[in-house]
């Protein structure tokens, strides 16, 4: 199973729908980073990334 994106959020998943904020998910996804500590990062700040996860750069629906 692939796995899928976000194209609000950006978070990446397994699942059809975004478990972060309920949005359909996407295949169609590019890049990726890796958020430990949403808080004491520039970059998650900077992408309004405020919970530890996977996400994607950029999202297609």
């Amino acid at each position: 199973m692939a796995e899928r994106a976000c194209p609000r959020c950006k978070y990446v998943t397994f699942e059809k729908v975004c478990p972060l904020c309920g949005t359909e998910t996407s295949s169609n996804w590019t890049g990726l980073i890796v958020v430990i500590d949403p808080d004491e990062s520039d970059l998650a700040n900077e992408l309004n990334i405020n919970s530890p996860g996977r996400y994607a750069l950029k999202v297609r629906k």
